[in-house]
């Protein structure tokens, strides 16, 4: 396909974790036109060599109207995400403008200039999961404050979905290749340098989910919106494997590809996670 031909993605969130490895697919099948989003003082690390085959954006020194005027967008992926675990009152102001604000001001100006569809990322903390598996008609009740500023940035998005096609993804516990430095790489990098760990009493349960299978679910969307003529709604889809994993299951996996015993000290569970969370990947 040449280049007059191809269709242009926005991405935000594409020096991040999931957004990296999105931007590698986007760009190793050749098909779109990539606009990335980012802040002058974003970490590039793990896209630096995709810089050249892209156009970027600083958000801190373009407007999102000036970016929009400039170049016709047809689909927005919207992965950037300020996230805190733990609600705390001074973080709530960045929490409001990068979760809420800032996408806000996307759609928006995506509506006006014509776009065929826009991509959400949520989070399993949206839901109350007290019954499993967790489908997407579970009651809602948000974990911590970031859920809060989720869901009220999908309440926003919702009211746009007469002029567009809009679909939300709520994800389970991703895990892969370039992560933060969550709970399966610490453990992995501590484990190698022979450091003990100390956690909860791991009987947690959570739907670990692969982020390569996360990156073609949004591959999927993309190519569902623009197969047929433009088209409109809003669905919600829960991105997990359905499957709960235990902590203990984990560290039990990872030794047995390490070789040896990991150093860990179980403790006691854990008063603020949630036990036991998995997708009905049934939608």
């Amino acid at each position: 396909m040449s280049t007059s031909k191809r269709q242009t993605v926005l991405l935000t969130g594409a020096t991040g974790f999931l957004g990296s490895q999105l931007l590698e697919k986007l760009v190793s099948e050749n098909r779109f036109s990539v606009v990335i989003l980012k802040r002058t003082t974003s970490d590039c690390w793990r896209i630096e060599h995709l810089l050249n085959k892209v156009k970027l954006f600083n958000i801190d020194e373009d407007s999102l109207l000036v970016i929009f005027k400039s170049i016709p967008i047809d689909y927005i992926i919207h992965l950037a995400t300020l996230y805190k675990k733990s609600d705390d009152v001074k973080d709530i102001p960045d929490m409001v403008e990068s979760n809420i604000a800032f996408p806000a001001s996307l759609i928006e100006l995506g509506v006006h200039y014509g776009i065929k569809g826009f991509i959400n990322t949520g989070t399993f903390f949206e839901y109350d999961c007290v019954t499993q598996p967790v489908n997407e008609c579970a009651k809602i009740r948000p974990l911590n404050f970031y859920a809060k500023t989720k869901l009220a940035f999908e309440n926003i998005l919702k009211t746009y979905s007469e002029n567009t096609y809009i679909n939300t993804f709520r994800l389970f516990s991703p895990y892969g290749e370039k992560d933060n430095f969550k709970l399966i790489p610490m453990i992995i990098n501590k484990a190698l340098n022979h450091e003990n760990i100390s956690l909860s009493d791991g009987l947690q349960k959570l739907d670990f989910t692969y982020s390569g299978d996360i990156v073609n679910a949004y591959i999927r969307a993309l190519n569902k919106i623009g197969s047929g003529p433009p088209m409109q709604g809003y669905s919600i889809y829960n991105l997990g494997s359905g499957q709960p994993i235990s902590i203990r299951e984990i560290v039990s996996v990872i030794e047995q590809h390490l070789g040896f015993s990991i150093d860990i000290s179980w403790g006691k569970p854990s008063k603020v996670d949630i036990s036991i969370a998995y997708a009905d990947i049934t939608k």
